[in-house]
């Protein structure tokens, strides 16, 4: 039997980067993984796959809250983008929310959605109260589903690419022209 910290440095050795990272996000987020120790140990690690501990270990972060949430931030990084924090708090007059990544920079959040959470009435109008109160405070919000992170790699990555690549005075002129 091996420790939670050696069983990490495993998955992240062998596992995909995304898979590696859920599984050390969430030893962490348990509490059974220090995250300075992950690093320390990481550091130590010899041979084949030592670049990618080193980077499970350097990304790994308990505040994601789900192996989807850990999935999409993995894909957000393997994208090129490094400024988006997980369970960002954003707040407006009259509105508070925290999301699952944010970067603070570009403005840009991102959810990922499963359609067990978000599949009732209920849930739909709290969505879009949600949505439309980011966009109040001035973030664009995107939306990705389990399949978007899970079944098409390049999907999250392409999109919020496409998107931070375009200018924000025009994104504000569309939003004040349709209020």
């Amino acid at each position: 039997m091996t420790s939670p910290v050696a069983t990490v440095m495993d998955c992240a050795r062998y596992l995909p980067f995304g898979e590696a990272l859920a599984i050390a996000d969430a030893a962490i987020r348990s509490g059974k993984v220090e995250r300075t120790t992950l690093r320390r140990m990481a550091a130590t690690v010899r041979g084949a796959g030592r670049q990618r501990v080193i980077r499970v270990a350097r990304e790994a972060d308990g505040r994601s809250e789900s192996a989807l949430e850990s999935m999409l931030r993995a894909r957000v990084i393997d994208a090129g983008f490094t400024g988006f924090v997980p369970q960002h708090q954003i707040r407006g007059r009259d509105f508070a929310a925290r999301v699952d990544l944010a970067d603070p920079v570009l403005r840009i959040s991102l959810e990922a959605d499963s359609f067990a959470f978000h599949g009732t009435r209920a849930a739909l109008r709290r969505d879009c109260r949600r949505h439309v109160g980011l966009a109040m405070c001035g973030w664009l919000l995107l939306r990705y589903s389990w399949e978007d992170v899970i079944l098409d790699e390049d999907w999250v990555g392409r999109s919020l690419l496409a998107v931070a690549e375009l200018p924000h005075a025009h994104l504000q002129n569309s939003l004040l022209a349709a209020g």
